[in-house]
């Protein structure tokens, strides 16, 4: 049987990219391979991924609304093809996830990514062994920073907002666990905005995925 958690939270919520997920490298180039390809623009690649945070239909629509679903369509194919050899979990994620599990944490992942992208990160690195709980851009109409996708993760893990703490690189994490009740921590190890993430306020300030482990202790004895 799980320990019990200790008073404060009972739940710890992830966005997966750049929180759980090294996988910068890998979104930008299928991105920017996808619309050099299709639309023959060449984009920027830093100002790619500072301004990632939205569903990656989303960003098409805005680039090139009439060719927005083509252009998820070839990003999925470009993406799936080379998640294996670009993507990684953080240096020490497996461990915190595990020591989180051994404390008796209900674990959840809220993201905007799509479902195919997210199941290859699933498979690959074995993430539902941990998280019981997954929620994708499929499962909602609105996306972070929106709360519905940390609101329907909490309401299938069955814990209440204030017993939940919400883990995110981005400013849109922080807005979405707050707007939903949870508290926040700002992932500053994957972040691309630091300075927007902690002007969002998040409750805790993680330099390296272990402080968490400092923030969701064991009970004492």
């Amino acid at each position: 049987m799980n320990a019990t958690p200790p008073r404060g939270y009972r739940a710890v919520l992830f966005d997966l990219d750049q929180t759980l997920l090294d996988s910068a490298d890998l979104m930008v180039t299928a991105f920017v391979d996808t619309c050099r390809a299709l639309l023959g623009r060449t984009l920027d690649r830093e100002e790619t991924l500072r301004s990632w945070s939205w569903p990656v239909r989303a960003r098409f629509h805005e680039l090139a609304p009439e060719h927005a679903d083509e252009l998820t369509v070839e990003y999925l194919r470009r993406y799936l093809a080379e998640h294996d050899r670009r993507a990684r979990l953080f240096p020490g994620v497996p461990s915190v996830l595990d020591a989180l599990c051994a404390r008796g944490y209900r674990l959840g992942i809220v993201t905007s990514k799509r479902r195919a992208t997210t199941e290859a990160a699933v498979r690959a690195f074995g993430l539902d062994r941990w998280c019981g709980v997954i929620v994708v851009d499929e499962d909602v109409r609105r996306h972070k920073p929106d709360p519905e996708p940390v609101v329907l993760a909490l309401h299938r893990l069955g814990i209440a907002p204030r017993d939940a703490l919400m883990v995110g690189d981005s400013g849109e994490d922080i807005s979405a666990g707050r707007g939903a009740g949870a508290a926040t921590a700002a992932a500053l190890w994957g972040a691309m905005r630091v300075e927007e993430v902690l002007r969002a306020q998040p409750d805790h300030r993680l330099e390296q995925p272990e402080v968490l482990l400092t923030v969701c202790r064991a009970p004492a004895g």
